[in-house]
């Protein structure tokens, strides 16, 4: 899609274009999603950061999530919530907008930064993973819907950390 594009490095979403939503397959697997604007390419560090961590609004609804890349292009996958939320469909053309994150951020539940803490060889062999994977892990217990589920995978992250498992 030729629409404008935005470059403001001075506001809160520095990067704006239009997209259109569509259907992305990988084998057995469809994403719907929106592909960056490829005059966008240039003013971001996708070679450095090819799952470049963002944050923005797809036509005024919240999204954080990564621009992932596919044979020369990046693509966001837009959840099942943000469709519903913004009554999109297939073929929906939509304004993104979106700022570039901290690459090595990880939200911690406070359950996980507690263990972290009273344990030095945890925090160790939990600061040498890298950050995409210590947001994996971190997923996995912030997702826990229960008390009983979230002791439950502190405790499996607490075995991968001391290597009697591995989930790489």
């Amino acid at each position: 899609m030729r629409g404008v594009i935005t470059i403001d490095h001075d506001d809160y979403y520095p990067f704006e274009f239009e997209a259109v939503i569509e259907y992305h397959s990988i084998g057995n697997y469809r994403y719907t999603v929106v592909f960056l604007d490829e005059r966008l390419h240039a003013h971001l560090p996708l070679i450095e950061y090819p799952r470049l961590r963002a944050s923005g609004e797809v036509r005024d609804i919240p999204f954080e999530g990564a621009w992932q890349p596919v044979r020369g292009r990046w693509y966001l996958m837009l959840s099942k919530l943000l469709m519903r939320d913004g009554e999109f469909e297939i073929g929906s053309v939509v304004r993104v907008r979106f700022r570039v994150e901290d690459q090595e951020a990880v939200d911690l539940s406070a359950e996980l930064q507690a263990m972290l803490n009273e344990n030095t060889d945890l925090k160790r062999a939990w600061n040498a993973l890298t950050a995409g994977k210590r947001r994996g892990l971190a997923y996995r217990v912030s997702s826990a819907k229960t008390v009983l589920t979230n002791k439950k995978r502190l405790a499996e992250i607490a075995d991968v950390l001391i290597g009697s498992v591995d989930r790489s």
